[in-house]
């Protein structure tokens, strides 16, 4: 071989070698459990899945305040308590995909929708979960 072919041979080799230990590391991080989110569960300040009391007479949540004080939901709202029926959600933060989870003292399911129900409802049953985006139409401000 000339000089040129094999400086090109090299570098390919290098190359290829790079790209497979690129593959290798990015197959690792995605199967490895320890990346996945984890959130503390509860009431505290910086919890990221917050746990929410209801009973049979709170038929709503507002996700700007029904948290903890002074401070928005976070992306992951635990309902516990005896929750039944539709809970109406109000005040999501735009951009957010929520996750509802239904950890209920009752063996019914509760239904999940927006203020009204305008953009559709959600069936979570006991135990189970469901996500929900928060996109708002006409969310420019006016100039």
């Amino acid at each position: 071989r000339d000089a040129a072919s094999s400086a090109v041979a090299g570098c390919g080799g290098s190359i290829m070698k790079f790209a497979v230990y690129a593959v290798a590391c990015l197959c690792a991080s995605l199967l490895s459990p320890g990346l996945a989110a984890k959130y503390i569960i509860g009431q505290q300040e910086h919890a990221g899945a917050f746990e929410v009391m209801f009973d049979e007479d709170k038929q709503t949540l507002d996700l700007s305040k029904d948290c903890y004080p002074g401070k928005a939901c976070p992306p992951v709202v635990v309902m516990v308590g005896r929750q039944v029926g539709t809970i109406e959600v109000s005040n999501c933060h735009e951009g957010v995909m929520y996750t509802f989870i239904n950890k209920g003292e009752l063996d019914a399911g509760v239904t999940v929708q927006h203020e009204g129900g305008l953009y559709g409802s959600k069936g979570i049953p006991q135990f189970g979960s469901g996500t929900c985006f928060c996109y708002r139409e006409n969310n420019r401000s006016e100039e």
